[in-house]
């Protein structure tokens, strides 16, 4: 019993490399993922190779992988997300070498496959939707959470034409996609330890009703 104990403790757990970022000086938004939802997590890729993929790689993920993972055909994830002419099995690494990178930007943008472990999803949600105007910024923008940050505010467009419950949506959609391509897998080795549960409970109870009888015998 004490092994099944172990066993079910630690098949309910999500192994992470998360680390412990606070949101600077204002408390992190509630986030909550769902990548069982694959409306969101479609929409999320959708915002994501529109408006990150040409800074930000995803290059331990493979095109073909999400468009299964995410149900979407490949025809037409080929036809409407891949922009470079990759081939479906290829990585999703991008096109901008680190050497026109610092030209232009000052740096090299990081690959964002493992963003959402290496920091919380909820540090991510909270960025992405406290940008706020600084004249004093190369790019007009600061943001409350990495305050003084390079980056520009990619989806300010949405923000400015979208309602504030539509824009916190497709941020929502886009933190659930980069929970999901952190770890794609997690569904499945979820939906596996569920079975696996419910196989050593069942051989535990044959096990013991096997033990009494053989107690039985003994006497």
């Amino acid at each position: 019993m004490r092994l099944l104990f172990i066993i079910l403790f630690f098949s309910s757990f999500t192994f992470s490399a998360e680390g412990d970022f606070n949101c600077g000086t204002i408390e992190c938004d509630n986030f909550s993922a769902d990548t069982t939802d694959l409306a969101s997590l479609q929409s999320g890729l959708t915002t994501y190779m529109n408006n990150c993929y040409g800074c930000h790689s995803l290059k331990y993920s493979r095109y073909n992988r999400v468009a299964k993972d995410l149900k979407i055909p490949i025809e037409i994830y080929q036809e409407n997300l891949i922009f470079d002419g990759s081939k479906p099995g290829e990585l999703m690494n991008i096109s901008l070498n680190e050497k026109d990178a610092v030209e232009w930007i000052g740096a090299k943008p990081p690959d964002l496959t493992l963003e959402a472990r290496i920091r919380k999803p909820e540090w991510i949600y909270t960025y992405l939707r406290t940008y706020y105007p600084d004249a004093s910024r190369p790019y007009g923008v600061n943001n409350r959470v990495y305050q003084n940050v390079s980056m520009p505010n990619v989806l300010e467009d949405l923000q400015l034409n979208l309602s504030a419950a539509e824009f916190d949506k497709v941020i929502y959609d886009l933190t659930n996609f980069l929970v999901y391509v952190a770890d794609p897998s997690a569904n499945e080795r979820k939906r596996i330890g569920v079975y696996v549960l419910l196989f050593l409970l069942l051989f535990t109870s044959f096990a013991y009703l096997t033990y009494r009888e053989f107690k039985k015998e003994l006497k």
